[in-house]
């Protein structure tokens, strides 16, 4: 199939990497069911989620964190600058911003994006650990 498409097989961590990269989780996601609802998965910004139609799981919930302006978490990768990645509290000075959820080769974390203390550019601490959180360049809200 790959042949006829005029396409190349590819190693699957250049892959996984490149969606880490663009922040859509590939790998471990198993890690994140049943502790997120689509909408904190950034579903919305990818156009995954109708709001005037469907029946899923947590649908309620979802439409009522878009109409009331409640979305105030988002799942986001995270670069580890410097250290070992091995506590899931993510802080800056001792105010817990995020959790980690992945930690495998390629994390990402659930992070509240509206504290006021959280923007993109700043280092954080996750544990002995410190991380970069990363804005996918489609991501329009924050």
């Amino acid at each position: 199939s790959l042949k006829k498409l005029g396409l190349q097989s590819a190693d699957k961590n250049e892959y996984y990497k490149l969606s880490h990269e663009i922040g859509i989780p590939q790998n471990n996601t198993d890690k994140l069911q049943n502790k997120l609802f689509g909408i904190e998965c950034n579903f919305d910004e990818l156009n995954a989620i109708d709001f005037k139609k469907g029946c899923y799981v947590g649908q309620e919930n979802t439409a009522r964190i878009k109409l009331k302006d409640k979305l105030n978490k988002r799942l986001l990768p995270i670069e580890v600058v410097e250290g070992n990645l091995e506590a899931d509290v993510i802080s800056i000075e001792k105010d817990e911003i995020g959790k980690v959820l992945i930690k495998e080769d390629y994390p990402y974390a659930i992070i509240k994006i509206k504290n006021e203390k959280f923007e993109f550019d700043k280092i954080f601490d996750c544990g002995s650990a410190k991380v970069k959180v990363r804005k996918p360049d489609w991501l329009q809200t924050t």
